[in-house]
């Protein structure tokens, strides 16, 4: 059997008369490449007829254009395409394989999907950013059902009508088809369907809007892409689907192993039903899942929480998220204005958890996050990590990211007209402020630059002097009463 062809990606640049070809990272982060032997041109050559010259002389490869590459270190807007090699029988990639055109021949090659929009933007001129957008994005789509709205959810969310959910369905992937091809970045690093009640979706329109994605914008084969479930709104049917879609991630909604917790927070599993889920998506193949937990309950005992926690260990799950309870505005719980345990109280159930699940080698990686090593959520990582920007799709999403032909990244969010609202780019001190009260919620802390340190100087000293953070090695992080006061912590940096 012959091997299939293989796509590569690949950037070709001019750098004081020679011509210079750069792989993308491998996995263990180290940059791959070639450099073509000084790319000496024959006369009257072009720089692009030398490089197709060499390729086809050095490497004897066949090259067609896919797709095409920017190159982040330099202020070349078009530095050529992707490639892939032709033929059946492909020998080992060793070198980068690829071919430059000009800007006014671009639409003559089959590009991909999402460089078409970007090629019809050089042939114009269009001014572009001056050095690369970042190459990957993280996807996060918005899917606004439930069976039935829990009393405590305050998030975008409701009954499906008749049909309401194929209508959204059609309606999500005409936007993914419209606005993904026209970002400007490369491929995905993460998927996150959340809700909602996700999977709600029938596994057949799931995997229709898996598929529109792939068409528009790469989907590499290491992606995470995350599925939140509820134990009672899925169908061991679906399971299948999910997995041809690309599922390989859930996020599995317990929030309690008590039955009457559960009844009073309006859930519509008990405690047998959510180890059944997750017992089924055990079987079905599902090696990475993340189960959700809520404390600080009313009429919560240490001693249910603790059983709870206690139980939900026993199922060695990869990932495990708990919250407390937050009592929003217009929500039932609201309206009937309950009666919260003490602060004390709630953060006893807090550390006891951290306890726990470091006994068992979980790994406490955020604020409300705890993993097995090589588990953390890569998706959610983004969220607390202003270098890396993530989409959002469908009603209630939030974005931060370049949008087309921005250089500057932009938070937005969709509304239920599924118009795309962008906000105003944050200043200079925004900026840095908010790099550091999101990197405070990772337990790693953030690493402070000098300018960081000479803009929040006062904050920082004001904060070590309460005992609220450590700063050391520039690295500043929450104490441990600094993490029970998180929110007055990050407030300082807003």
């Amino acid at each position: 059997m012959s091997n299939p062809p293989l796509e590569v990606s690949a950037a070709v640049i001019e750098n004081r008369g020679r011509i210079l070809l750069a792989l993308r990272k491998d996995q263990k982060g180290d940059l791959l490449g070639w450099e073509f032997p000084g790319g000496k041109r024959k006369p009257s050559e072009t720089f692009s007829a030398c490089a197709a010259r060499e390729i086809k002389e050095e490497l004897n490869a066949d090259i067609i254009p896919t797709g095409i590459v920017y190159d982040k270190t330099t202020n070349i807007r078009l530095v050529g395409v992707s490639a892939k090699l032709k033929g059946s029988d492909p020998i080992p990639l060793e070198h980068a394989k690829l071919a430059w055109v000009k800007r006014q021949d671009l639409l003559s090659y089959d590009l991909l999907p999402n460089d078409v929009f970007l090629a019809k933007a050089l042939m114009e001129n269009i001014s572009l950013p001056r050095t690369a957008p970042p190459q990957k994005l993280s996807l996060y789509i918005h899917v606004p059902f439930c069976l039935r709205k829990c009393r405590y959810c305050a998030f975008m969310s409701h009954p499906p009508k008749d049909d309401e959910i194929a209508l959204y369905v059609k309606s999500l992937i005409a936007q993914i088809k419209t606005l993904l091809p026209l970002m400007p970045y490369r491929e995905l690093s993460s998927v996150y369907f959340g809700g909602g009640t996700p999977s709600l979706l029938p596994g057949d329109a799931l995997l229709r809007v898996c598929e529109a994605a792939k068409e528009a914008i790469r989907w590499p084969d290491d992606i995470e892409c995350t599925l939140e479930a509820n134990p009672a709104a899925f169908k061991g049917e679906d399971l299948d689907f999910w997995k041809a879609a690309g599922v390989n991630r859930i996020s599995l909604g317990v929030q309690s192993l008590n039955d009457s917790e559960l009844q009073y927070l309006g859930r519509l599993h008990n405690a047998k039903q959510a180890k059944e889920a997750y017992q089924t998506l055990r079987k079905n193949g599902f090696k990475n899942i993340s189960l959700d937990l809520m404390y600080g309950l009313p009429h919560q005992t240490i001693s249910s929480w603790q059983k709870s926690v206690k139980e939900l260990l026993s199922w060695q799950p990869e990932h495990i998220s708990f919250y407390a309870l937050s009592v929003e505005k217009g929500t039932p719980l609201q309206k009937e204005n309950p009666t919260l345990p003490s602060d004390a109280a709630t953060m006893k159930e807090y550390w006891l958890a951290r306890k726990l699940l470091k006994e068992k080698g979980y790994e406490m990686y955020e604020i409300s996050n705890a993993a097995r090593p090589g588990f953390y959520s890569h998706h959610n990582s983004a969220y607390w990590d202003t270098e890396k920007h993530y989409l959002g799709l469908g009603p209630g999403a939030h974005s931060y990211c370049r949008f087309p032909y921005q250089n500057t990244a932009r938070r937005a969010h969709m509304d239920q007209a599924w118009k795309l609202i962008t906000t105003k780019p944050l200043n200079r001190i925004q900026k840095l402020g908010e790099r550091i009260y999101l990197g405070l919620r990772k337990s790693e802390g953030v690493l402070l630059t000098p300018q960081d340190e000479e803009l929040f100087q006062k904050q920082i000293e004001d904060l070590a002097e309460r005992k609220l953070v450590t700063y050391k090695n520039r690295t500043l992080k929450l104490t441990r009463r600094g993490t029970e006061l998180a929110n007055i912590v990050m407030a300082e940096f807003v």
